[in-house]
């Protein structure tokens, strides 16, 4: 974004801008480091051993779904909000598009969420006295919240940010770079709809981590000139 930018950009809406950019990166980054090595929820191949972590680390479990899901969609909102503040042709096909897929693709998140933590007291009181039926509850419950999370692929949040990386790549007044990275990880979001590629859903999250950093960024120098 550049000084052009900057005339149509409130201080308050590049506040919103950097804030929401900040949280969404810093979200997947605390996600992934709890997912990966304190969850450890790639070692885990069963129903059984989910809900023993679910009930050995309930607090844990509860506090991430609300960092990476139930926060993550209204601030998300927030973010499209502030980044369609910033794009000149804010009001093409293209943009509205991309603005009400993402907004789907964070209230699908909230739900996704709040479902999860709904599951974890009835799953946790369940499995003192039969842990089967517990095992069975929670894989129940889970794939529900996983399909409404797009835990299947990432095909909202692709789109979403694939929409708006072409819509900023057209724009002059944009450094190439946004728009380009945009494309590149919402075409990964997309791939990961393949049952093949089980893990683009992971790649998905590290690249659309750099480019919420990228876009923070871009509002944070849009004093300066434009981010290449």
């Amino acid at each position: 974004m550049n000084g052009s930018a900057q005339n149509r950009l409130s201080g308050q809406q590049r506040f919103f801008g950097i804030a929401s950019s900040v949280y969404l990166a810093l979200s997947y980054l605390v996600g992934i480091v709890i997912f990966l090595f304190v969850l450890r929820y790639p070692e885990i191949k069963s129903a059984a051993e989910k809900v023993r972590i679910v009930t050995e680390m309930k607090s844990m479990v509860f506090l991430t779904n609300i960092l990476m899901y139930i926060l993550f969609g209204p601030v998300l909102v927030l973010f499209i909000l502030a980044l369609q503040s910033a794009i000149t042709n804010s009001g093409s096909i293209l943009a509205r598009l991309s603005a009400i897929i993402g907004y789907i693709w964070a209230g699908s998140l909230t739900a996704s969420g709040m479902i999860a933590n709904a599951a974890i007291d009835p799953v946790t009181r369940l499995s003192a006295s039969n842990p089967d039926q517990a095992a069975f509850f929670w894989q129940i419950l889970d794939t529900v919240s996983m399909g409404i999370g797009n835990g299947n692929g990432e095909i909202l949040g692709g789109l979403m940010t694939l929409g708006f990386g072409i819509v900023m790549l057209k724009e002059k007044r944009y450094g190439r770079v946004i728009g380009v990275f945009g494309i590149i990880v919402g075409a990964i979001g997309m791939l990961s709809l393949i049952p093949a590629l089980i893990d683009m859903p992971g790649v998905f999250g590290i690249t659309q981590l750099i480019w919420f950093i990228i876009v923070g960024v871009s509002f944070m120098r849009a004093e300066k000139g434009t981010i290449r």
